[in-house]
């Protein structure tokens, strides 16, 4: 996810907080975040839990991934244009309630087409949040803290719910069922609705955002080879990761205590990518971004062949979660290095995008495992990756970090 641009800050409101209150104002925004991104990702760690409990199909079950994708790529531009000159503050405590709401539903959801319902109202919830939160970071930073400080923290809380979420949740699942890691997630959201009531100043926006500030960085050609290879890799991932578990469970024969360790290392490693990111992407974006679709493409054409072994699971999964850990830092910082005035008016569709992908991903991945099994899905995810190694190693052999001190 992107970093914004310098926002201006010194509202009356604003400074008539403490510095605490201030703090505690970007951690409720922080942990919405984990919220929000875990509430999103829980399905991929408990398929094999509700398909069995609802009589369906794991690639069925992936609509839980789809639906919440779909509607936050059309939440996304609609709410940023829709909502005008909004305090954004109540957009951002409604958006939790909505969270809260949406993991109830699933929660207690009595067949599939409710639990599906509660999903769509998440979408809405995730698309609004991303259009909107991460460019709050700089107004609500105490004096004397960077924009790009402040938001670290609130991705913070993104970064772990993306590597984390899964395999905890998993564990959760694993020791309370599914449905409770769902109310357990709703439970998390009460207290940060009621920290960012209590805490968070008025945001009125200096500035709308029009339908034609859009698409800037998609009529932008260094930033559009980025997103071609985002969307290349990013489908690749999605289709893939998504059907890990039950590629554990139905090829590998792994238990749910096993699948559970083996995702957790999947998010230890993917912290530890993000960190690798956030060095070696500022000292060069293109060439992290091809190491990246290296260490996916590695995961994903070695997987169907060495992944039903533990050893070779564990070293496999921990290569992935590693690479993927990388792989929105890269993402953000190559925008930032070719459109550096573009990122904050064309935030929205990019998160749209990045939903898309989510959405898409999961879907024809279910599609492909029901219909042709798993390794036919690692294979193409591969080959996907592949056209995204290609794409940034030819079409971006003009992006250098240097890029980001001219003008644009």
């Amino acid at each position: 996810m992107p970093t914004p641009s310098q926002a201006p800050r010194g509202r009356p409101e604003h400074n008539q907080q403490s510095v605490v209150q201030q703090w505690l104002a970007i951690l409720s925004v922080a942990v919405g975040a984990f919220a929000l991104v875990t509430s999103e990702f829980l399905p991929v760690g408990v398929l094999n839990d509700v398909a069995s409990d609802l009589g369906i199909s794991a690639g069925h079950a992936g609509l839980m991934v789809t639906l919440p994708g779909i509607m936050a790529a059309l939440a996304a531009p609609l709410l940023s244009v829709g909502i005008g000159a909004l305090d954004r503050r109540y957009l951002l405590t409604g958006l939790t309630l909505i969270m809260i709401v949406a993991n109830l539903v699933v929660a207690y959801a009595s067949d599939f087409s409710l639990l599906l319902f509660g999903r769509v109202l998440l979408g809405i919830s995730i698309g609004g949040f991303w259009a909107t939160a991460i460019a709050l970071s700089g107004r609500l930073a105490p004096k004397g803290v960077s924009v790009a400080q402040a938001t670290s923290i609130i991705m913070v809380g993104v970064t772990l719910a993306t590597v984390l979420g899964v395999p905890v949740g998993t564990w959760l699942s694993g020791l309370m069922g599914w449905r409770t890691t769902f109310l357990v997630t709703a439970l998390l959201g009460v207290p940060v609705l009621l920290a960012q009531v209590f805490l968070l100043p008025r945001l009125t926006p200096d500035k709308a955002i029009r339908i034609s500030d859009l698409p800037a960085l998609f009529i932008n050609p260094k930033a559009r080879v980025g997103l071609i290879a985002v969307l290349l890799i990013g489908l690749a991932h999605f289709a893939a990761y998504t059907y890990v578990a039950p590629f554990f469970k139905h090829n590998a024969s792994f238990d749910g205590p096993t699948i559970g360790s083996l995702l957790l290392l999947y998010g230890v490693a993917g912290v530890v990518g993000n960190l690798f990111a956030g060095f070696a992407a500022n000292q060069s974006v293109r060439h992290t971004l091809m190491l990246v679709a290296l260490m996916i493409g590695a995961g994903t054409a070695l997987f169907p062949y060495f992944a039903t072994d533990l050893t070779g699971a564990a070293m496999l999964i921990a290569l992935w979660g590693f690479a993927f850990g990388a792989f929105p830092a890269c993402s953000s910082i190559w925008m930032f290095v070719v459109a550096p005035k573009d990122v904050e008016r064309g935030m929205p569709l990019f998160v749209a995008m990045f939903q898309v992908i989510i959405a898409l991903g999961s879907f024809f991945g279910g599609q492909i495992v029901d219909q042709m099994g798993s390794a036919v899905l690692f294979s193409l995810a591969t080959a996907l990756v592949g056209c995204g190694f290609v794409t940034v190693l030819v079409l971006g052999r003009n992006v250098s970090n240097s890029l980001a001190a001219q003008p644009s």
